[in-house]
């Protein structure tokens, strides 16, 4: 059960957290009185819960009744974003990051503590949001402080005054960013430039736990795209994503009503160990794959590719250039109970063996 924060009706889950000294547990399907909800957290559940087309995603709303999403415009939404992530843009967005990030890669300090947030994965995520929202990069810099409102909103979906400051702020970002199927929109201005940073910052710290994981993969940097998915399994960002049913639906035994509300516990089920063996581990070599970090079926993330290319592209030169870094001060967390992330990741980095053998 969730450890209950002051307000009742916020979920919690305390242990579902990279910064929680105890790990997320498993247990079977059950309805919340408190959050009016069914909570799913073992894999096979929440997997469930994203084949089926009964269970559509949705905004907790506090005890509020849920309106139903227009399916059809959702799947209008899909489509169009699908078309502006097409391998063709997607090699061409790479090529030009890739050719960023080894620039900045190599400013950073071996002399003195950087973070790795504002000194490498901000402006880079930045760089490539307007990219690919095809705005320039001043007029990125001006809708960043905007879009930080948005993700704070969707970091703690349950704070009215976060989601009120999130719609001007949206409002504000969709007249510079208009909707157009040949680029990305104003949603995946605020993912690239808020989220994407976050999820970077939960995998490196992850990996920072594990420094003979990290020389490994500096030794064997063909194994960086296979680390990514372990990454997000161990990491992920979202630690809890909701649904509401459409219809009565028999989800593995549970018997969930029209109008019903889901809440799916995503870290817990990617550690569930039942599916994963020694989920609480980081394991560059493990080839088990689908995590539920970027969704699942007709449910996964549109944008996974995009991720997964930005991902790789941003932590290969890290890796390539440096030793494995130590946390030189705490790590302050921020987020709620939609996702948590590093304000900034504070390390020094060493240079790579190979580097110190030629001085």
């Amino acid at each position: 059960m969730p450890i209950k924060p002051s307000n009742p009706l916020i979920p919690s889950w305390s242990q579902d957290q990279l910064d929680c000294p105890s790990s997320p547990e498993t247990e079977a399907a059950y309805f919340d009185p408190l959050l009016n909800a069914w909570v799913l957290s073992k894999y096979s559940d929440v997997l469930a819960a994203f084949r089926t087309s009964s269970l559509v995603l949705s905004s907790p709303r506090l005890g509020k009744t849920i309106e139903l999403p227009d399916d059809r415009e959702r799947a209008r939404i899909r489509v169009e974003a699908l078309e502006s992530l097409s391998p063709v843009p997607l090699r061409r967005w790479r090529d030009k990051l890739n050719r960023e990030v080894y620039e900045v890669a190599d400013g950073l300090s071996t002399e003195k503590p950087v973070d790795l947030m504002d000194d490498y994965a901000r402006p880079l995520c930045l760089s490539l949001a307007a990219m690919t929202t095809g705005i320039s990069r001043d007029d990125g810099a001006r809708l960043y402080e905007g879009a930080r409102h948005v993700s704070a909103a969707a970091a703690e979906p349950y704070d009215h005054a976060l989601r009120a400051s999130a719609k001007a702020a949206n409002a504000e970002i969709r007249r510079y960013i208009p909707s157009s199927p040949e680029r990305l929109d104003s949603s995946g201005f605020v993912a690239l430039s808020q989220t994407l940073p976050c999820l970077l910052g939960n995998a490196w710290f992850a990996l920072i736990q594990y420094p003979l994981q990290w020389t490994e993969l500096h030794q064997q940097p063909a194994l960086i795209e296979q680390a990514i998915e372990e990454l997000l399994r161990y990491s992920g960002l979202a630690r809890t994503v909701t649904r509401i049913a459409t219809a009565d639906i028999d989800l593995n035994g549970c018997l969930i009503r029209k109008g019903e509300q889901v809440i799916l516990r995503i870290i817990a089920a990617n550690r569930d160990p039942d599916r994963f063996p020694q989920p609480n581990q980081v394991d560059i070599h493990r080839n088990e794959g689908a995590h539920f970090t970027l969704g699942s079926g007709s449910h996964s993330c549109v944008a996974a590719g995009l991720i997964r290319m930005a991902a790789a592209t941003i932590t290969r030169p890290l890796l390539e250039r440096f030793g494995a870094p130590t946390l030189v001060s705490p790590v302050e967390w921020q987020g709620g109970s939609g996702f948590r992330f590093p304000r900034s990741l504070w390390v020094r980095l060493p240079r790579a063996p190979q580097d110190e053998a030629r001085i």
